[in-house]
């Protein structure tokens, strides 16, 4: 059963690491597509960003270039006629115009044609070489697209906190996967160039997008936390079975040796009396056949004893035991029960009792009760050494009983005692027991009380002695 367990237990903890590696892998490729998704979104967005800025903007800008234009050719007119005094400075104005100084190509042109046209003819999300050149790239221009931008991120409910800039990068021949590689780890996207020949780009560079993309995939997050969590709670259950059904198997196997053993001994015993009063002519002495007699009466009844706990404690199990109340004075009863333990005990017994109260009036099932403190007094006796002391002390409380039973016997160690009351439970020693017993006794005590509405508690030390402490309602109902 041991290498079954071992190899049950592998199984689980392999299938549970299983389906975690899986959903990690699910996890980690969800959130890799929605990080993906997101920077090419942006890329999106910026591209329109920049187009309006543009569009709401083409005036001025034009504008601008021109007067930059002029500006130029002033410079370089001027410094060719201080070289050159002869020359008029019209004409030099006239030559470095028709040279198409300063003014952007045919094909720059065709691309402002079709930028101007673009809400028609062009694809969103398409800037033109001569758009993104013609824009003066300074910290007023990126303040207004940050601006622009954070705009259209909310509108989407995509904002995560970026920074947009104009950097530096490595042209795009000498860039390698790492160098793609690295940009996606570092949560920025696709760069816009801006000056080819100064490897000017600009990005959008995310700050830390995690908790947005993690709120992205949440349910799937849930769901494999949900998942995760419901295995192996299940697991753990069926761990836990398997072991209490490993234990109880064992415990049954040792409850059936030692009944066997216990039923045996009066059987045998017996019939050894039955066989001395036939063969040995025990019926002609009276004296000798009436001890015979009293001996088998002794052990027949030791053996309708075991039988009627083993049945009581069955029917306890399964569908509990049929409760006849009535009214009866629980102070005489544990009298009663003191009495009886010294007068059955082999041992020399001292039992003290104490007791508070003015009503122990109790409403209860009289016979069942005094098996419970039979019982407890019984363990107490057994397990104590040769000279027994217990102290049995009852208090009344408002609305219930508190019985404490206290010896000076083996104690049972804190390993043990969670159970103790378990059925066919027997604290381990060995393959030999000095007391026999079946481990019923206290299974029994556990369920009358509980069928009673009280509850029963342990306090125990080795070599020391246990005590219990049952309370009961005054009117169990």
């Amino acid at each position: 059963m041991l290498k079954k367990y071992k190899i049950l237990l592998a199984s689980i903890i392999l299938t549970i690491a299983g389906i975690i590696v899986v959903l990690v892998f699910w996890l980690f490729g969800s959130y890799y597509g929605q990080k993906q998704f997101y920077l090419g979104m942006t890329e999106h967005e910026l591209f329109d960003v920049v187009q309006d800025f543009y569009n709401e903007n083409e005036e001025q800008i034009q504008r601008d270039n021109q007067n930059q234009r002029t500006a130029r050719i002033e410079r370089i007119s001027s410094a060719f006629k201080e070289k050159y005094p002869e020359i008029n400075l019209d004409t030099a104005k006239k030559i470095i115009e028709g040279l198409n100084f300063g003014r952007r190509s045919t094909n720059d042109k065709n691309s402002s044609d079709s930028s101007n046209t673009g809400k028609t003819r062009m694809s969103r999300h398409y800037i033109s070489n001569y758009v993104v050149r013609t824009i003066n790239w300074n910290d007023t221009t990126l303040d207004s697209l940050k601006v622009r931008l954070t705009k259209a991120l909310k509108e989407r409910d995509m904002y995560s906190a970026f920074d947009l800039k104009i950097s530096n990068l490595p042209d795009e021949e000498s860039r390698t996967k790492e160098f793609y590689k690295q940009r996606f780890e570092d949560s920025k996207s696709k760069p816009i160039v801006v000056d080819q020949s100064e490897n000017l780009y600009l990005e959008v560079d995310y700050v830390n997008p995690n908790g947005y993309l993690l709120k992205k995939i949440s349910w799937q997050l849930i769901f494999s936390l949900i998942l995760v969590s419901a295995l192996i709670g299940t697991f753990l259950a069926l761990l836990s079975t398997v072991r209490k059904q490993n234990r109880l198997a064992k415990m049954r196997k040792a409850f059936v040796n030692n009944m066997t053993h216990e039923l045996k001994t009066p059987v045998s015993t017996v019939m050894a009396a039955v066989e001395s009063i036939q063969r040995f002519g025990a019926q002609d002495d009276k004296e000798r056949m009436n001890r015979y007699l009293a001996v088998s009466r002794q052990e027949l009844e030791h053996l309708s004893n075991m039988i009627e706990r083993v049945l009581q404690v069955d029917v306890a199990e399964t569908n509990g035991v049929q409760l006849e109340k009535s009214w009866f004075n629980l102070n005489q009863l544990i009298d009663e029960c003191t009495e009886n333990a010294k007068i059955f005990a082999k041992k020399k017994v001292e039992i003290v009792k104490s007791s508070s109260g003015t009503d122990f009036n109790f409403l209860a099932d009289q016979a069942h009760i005094k098996n419970v403190i039979s019982n407890l007094l019984d363990n107490a006796i057994k397990y104590a050494g040769d000279e027994v002391h217990i102290k049995i002390d009852l208090q009344e409380k408002d609305k219930s009983f508190i019985l404490s039973i206290s010896d000076n016997g083996i104690g049972i160690p804190k390993t043990y005692q969670k159970g103790v009351f378990d059925l066919f439970f027997r604290v381990p020693s060995g393959d030999i027991h000095n007391v026999k017993g079946f481990g019923l006794g206290l299974a029994y005590v556990k369920q009358i009380v509980q069928q009673h509405q009280g509850t029963i508690d342990l306090s125990s030390e080795e070599s020391v002695g246990s005590t219990f402490v049952i309370e009961l309602p005054k009117e169990a109902k």
